[in-house]
């Protein structure tokens, strides 16, 4: 399966990935010098309201030619990506219905009930989603580096770093990625385990299809399996970590509480469960929050501000984990020549199963 663009394609994405860098070097410094001014001896609590950021940059020309670029930008960068492959799309999905061989096995569910929250949403704006496009892992792969402006490192796994950074010092013997899309981002934790059995699950086929595959030609022996998060197919107590990355504000808050039960569920006794997530508006400063805010409405992101407002950590501890706490990490990706806009910051959730808990 060959994945490779043409210059001209490879030409057309950084083009695009140039108007996301307008946006992020020329006009949000300049909307945020604007809002220094303008929010010089106002009250923080004022500052966080979204009604009076919105009364004073709704309507802001700077505010909508930033956002406006952005939302055309992101659906420009979909069309682009999908008119790649398009000439390749039979001999692509052909491959992807191939075993993936060495060693990586790949368990589907054909009658697995898909949720209207996740069969509906066209995550990003990503045409098709995560269920209806067979191209969908890699598709999302080659849109996500011009997303970032390559801010998650060559091989895109910085964010895998960033939790392999925080986890506690213990032996993992059996490690379960949720949610793991086209599961290069847990790489990293599996090359720091390298005797652990690795397991990782996701509730789209075509992006295990994918991540099979990849996998595969990594030479990378992973299980995966075809299941929802939020009531995984494994025996209670099965893994000694399990972890999630950029998975939870994907989500509603009915299911992100499943999951971080069903995560419980799967432990055994002094397992870790982790959540890798960019952090929450009330740790960013107010422009940024309401910056970041406009995705839920207009970026493919339904469930993100519900996400980004939630106590994390008390769903933690109702679901009986212990020794939570909430640690940062910040990524390599920035020092990258084609990254204009800094590094990201990374919020790692981390629990433990109780000792005495049974499995």
């Amino acid at each position: 399966m060959d994945e490779r663009l043409s210059r001209p394609q490879q030409a057309r994405l950084d083009f695009i990935e140039s108007i996301k860098s307008l946006v992020a070097t020329r006009l949000t410094p300049q909307l945020r010098q604007d809002y220094e001014v303008w929010a010089k001896g106002r009250p923080e609590a004022e500052l966080r309201d979204p009604q009076v950021m919105s009364a004073r940059f709704a309507h802001d020309p700077l505010y909508q030619a930033g956002r406006g670029l952005a939302r055309i930008s992101q659906e420009a960068m979909w069309r682009q990506v999908r008119a790649a492959y398009a000439e390749r799309r039979a001999e692509i999905e052909k491959a992807l219905k191939q075993p993936p061989g060495n060693g990586v096995t790949l368990q589907l569910a054909p009658g697995l009930p898909i949720p209207s929250y996740f069969s509906e949403t066209e995550f990003h704006l990503q045409e098709g989603g995560f269920h209806h496009e067979k191209m969908a892992g890699l598709i999302y792969e080659t849109g996500v580096a011009t997303y970032s402006m390559h801010r998650y490192g060559r091989s895109m796994d910085e964010m895998g770093k960033a939790l392999l950074a925080t986890l506690p010092k213990k032996p993992y013997r059996r490690i379960l990625y949720l949610g793991c899309g086209p599961g290069y981002k847990g790489y990293p934790i599996q090359d720091a385990f390298p005797d652990a059995e690795f397991h990782a699950a996701d509730i789209s086929e075509p992006m295990l299809r994918y991540a099979a595959h990849r996998a595969a030609k990594h030479g990378r022996t992973i299980h995966f399996r075809q299941t929802n998060a939020e009531a995984p197919d494994y025996p209670d107590g099965s893994f000694d970590l399990v972890f999630c990355i950029l998975l939870l504000h994907e989500i509603p808050l009915g299911a992100i509480r499943n999951v971080v039960h069903a995560a419980n569920r799967l432990l055994a006794p002094g397992g870790v469960f982790a959540n890798v997530e960019l952090p929450s508006y009330a740790a960013v400063d107010p422009l940024s929050a309401y910056l970041l805010d406009w995705d839920t409405d207009h970026n493919g992101e339904p469930f993100w501000r519900d996400y980004h407002e939630l106590d994390l950590e008390g769903l933690y501890r109702e679901a009986g984990l212990q020794d939570v706490h909430t640690g940062e990490s910040v990524g390599t990706g920035g020092g990258d020549r084609r990254a204009y806009v800094g590094r990201f910051r990374y919020h790692i959730t981390l629990g433990t199963k109780g000792r005495g808990d049974a499995q």
